[in-house]
């Protein structure tokens, strides 16, 4: 009784803890062990799946392989541990060779197709914005190896993505026939699955006709899965709904063949093959129209239709150039009363809308109704990008029965800062700039010398969005009606509120000619060196600066405001045509800048900087005819960008 009544005592002396550790030993420190394993496998699960479930609103990767699960495993090539069929049969084994090579070659073509797809369009019109396309991820599917492998893959959620599973059926001299399965992962989900057969060609056909006739079945099947991946529920939610591709694949088939003859058309503008050029368009719009046939509600095939249309509206040589654009117009029109929520849209249609007012003949309409349809949707574009109107669309994303995580990335974007990061512009901010650049353009497209007051305000507003400097950039508060002129035309002629000519400066001013107080013919040979240019700002955007370059070339047909500065013979057009290079030049050097030189080939509003000529001055007799001074500054700038404008 003693002794056992000792031992409660020593516990109570030694604390509960003590006694634990004193009768359970080693066990406790591996019950505690395990148990501190599995809180911290609980918690790096729930890290990883919180992530993923932040990065739900993306579209799913897809990994593209060789089905080596088909029949057992024993396909593509697979011959097992060296016995079996695939080793007794040598010529069974070259056949397998000969079905893997295939197999290969088509995966490799299959991830191509996506990759550029999933990198945007790349013959879209300024300012059309970009789809959402399937991303190919390289990943390893190999079962896990050793404790490590383990772990991790009890500690971390698989990531969902789409398995593109191929397998060749055909034997070498057969047409070509393909098992293609498309699988959702990890819970290994048939989402799609078809086999697929190339054309018969006879035994007669070239290298040349069996490449052809492999590369169409190839296509076939890259937009079979693009569709079906695109197609699924699971994916749906991940994507605008004017994205959608439908069940047919066909749709997406023809839209890339859309796509191909666009590329072809600037192959042969390259070329200088205009015949070509136009027959290509033709065909890319007869593609654009089978498959708005199948989906009409896709935006992206009407604005790739759309683009071909104000393309070919702009060629002179073209037929019945007013009909494309009035067609173009319509489908913008007809896409805006269907999805009100793209931004883009709107902007498309009222640069046609603008297009098409230049396109009518003089004295159909009164000057005061010139360009009234552009101003309007340009007005009303204005209010889209409002704030309150961007956050009110962006919250009716979160409503339920309005959920959907593609039209919410969609108006999240608008929020994002430009790249390169950190940038002092969001998207929203640098869109709005272009428009308002595009409002302040339509002063300068009317027939009619434009109001003196009207001029000034244009070029203030153009200045305060493209040009740098905290200082400069404020001092429009006190720089007079005229701040916007000195600040986009010669900034670098001299440090003060007038234009400096070719002679020395005026008469009784304080200001003595220096290393800081150029002339407009010192200037205008200086040209746009770093330390002689008008500071654009970093994160304008380059859509920001290709429309201030629209407003430059278009102001070489008005004449300085009255009673604003003096220039003498051409140095308006000559500071006009310089300011124009330069905000060209820098909607080049914007970071990943998607200028198109085919489509500032076909702009009319720089066709004034590029040709030499204005507006009411009649063609050229010849190239033996010298251009002025101030046309040859966008000659010699169009020439270095590959950009040939005829007279």
């Amino acid at each position: 009784m003693g002794m056992g009544s000792a031992a409660p005592g020593a516990a109570d002396d030694g604390g509960f803890w003590d006694g634990f550790w004193q009768q359970s030993g080693g066990t406790a420190v591996w019950v505690l062990g395990i148990f501190a394993v599995i809180m911290v496998v609980v918690a790096v699960r729930l890290g990883s799946g919180l992530l993923l479930r932040h990065r739900s609103n993306r579209l799913l990767p897809v990994v593209v392989s060789e089905d080596r699960g088909l029949l057992g495993g024993q396909a593509n090539g697979h011959r097992g541990n060296g016995g079996g069929h695939g080793a007794a049969d040598p010529a069974h084994g070259r056949g397998h060779d000969q079905e893997s090579a295939r197999t290969r070659e088509l995966a490799a073509y299959v991830t191509e197709h996506m990759a550029a797809d999933a990198l945007g369009p790349r013959v879209l019109t300024p300012g059309s914005g970009t789809p959402t396309g399937p991303d190919p991820a390289p990943e390893t599917t190999s079962s896990p190896h050793g404790w490590v492998d383990v772990m991790k893959r009890l500690a971390l959620f698989r990531p969902r993505a789409y398995h593109v599973m191929l397998h060749c059926l055909s034997a070498d001299d057969k047409p070509p026939r393909f098992s293609v399965r498309v699988l959702y992962m990890p819970k290994n989900t048939v989402v799609a699955a078809t086999i697929m057969e190339g054309e018969d060609i006879g035994p007669d056909a070239t290298d040349e006709e069996v490449r052809r006739r492999d590369r169409r079945l190839y296509e076939r099947i890259a937009c079979y899965c693009t569709v079906k991946i695109l197609g699924d529920p699971r994916s749906q939610d991940r994507i605008p709904r004017w994205e959608n591709w439908g069940d047919d694949y066909d749709s997406y088939r023809f839209h890339r063949m859309g796509v191909r003859a666009q590329e072809e058309a600037l192959a042969a503008k390259k070329r200088g093959d205009p015949a070509q050029e136009r027959a290509h368009y033709r065909h890319a719009l007869r593609h654009y129209k089978e498959a708005a046939a199948l989906v009409p509600g896709n935006l992206t095939v009407r604005l790739h239709q759309a683009g071909v249309l104000e393309l070919m509206g702009q060629d002179g040589g073209a037929e019945e150039p007013a009909a494309h654009i009035q067609h173009a117009i319509e489908i913008y029109e007809d896409c805006i009363q269907l999805w009100p929520e793209h931004v883009e849209t709107a902007y498309r249609l009222s640069i046609a809308c603008a297009e098409q007012n230049r396109a009518r003949a003089g004295g159909n309409h009164r000057p005061e109704d010139y360009e009234r349809d552009s101003r309007e949707h340009l007005r009303l574009l204005l209010n889209r990008l409002s704030w309150s109107a961007m956050v009110r669309r962006y919250a009716r994303t979160w409503l339920f029965g309005r959920r959907n995580l593609g039209e919410r990335r969609y108006w999240r974007q608008w929020f994002a800062m430009e790249r390169p990061r950190p940038a002092l512009r969001t998207r929203r901010r640098s869109f709005l700039a272009a428009v308002r650049i595009a409002q302040a353009a339509e002063e300068l497209r009317m027939d009619r010398q434009p109001d003196p007051d009207r001029l000034r305000e244009a070029f203030v507003t153009v200045a305060g969005e493209v040009t740098g400097g905290v200082w400069a950039r404020w001092g429009r508060l006190w720089g007079g009606p005229d701040w916007g002129i000195r600040r986009m035309l010669h900034a670098d002629h001299r440090r003060g509120a007038g234009h400096a000519g070719d002679g020395a400066p005026a008469p009784g001013t304080w200001r003595r000619r220096g290393p800081q107080v150029r002339t407009h013919a010192e200037a205008l040979i200086a040209g746009p060196a770093p330390g002689h240019r008008v500071p654009n700002r970093a994160s304008a955007g380059y859509l920001v600066y290709y429309n201030a370059a629209c407003f430059l070339s278009l102001a070489l047909n008005v004449v300085p405001p009255a009673g604003s500065m003096t220039w003498s013979g051409d140095e308006w057009r000559e500071d006009c045509a310089r300011a124009a290079v330069a905000q060209l030049n820098s909607s080049l050097r914007v970071t990943r800048s998607q200028f198109s030189a085919a489509w500032a080939e076909r702009d009319t509003d720089l066709r004034p900087l590029f040709t030499g000529r204005l507006r009411d001055d009649p063609p050229a007799a010849g190239p033996e005819v010298a251009a002025p001074r101030w046309g040859r500054i966008g000659r010699n700038w169009a020439g270095f960008a590959g950009i040939h404008v005829a007279d």
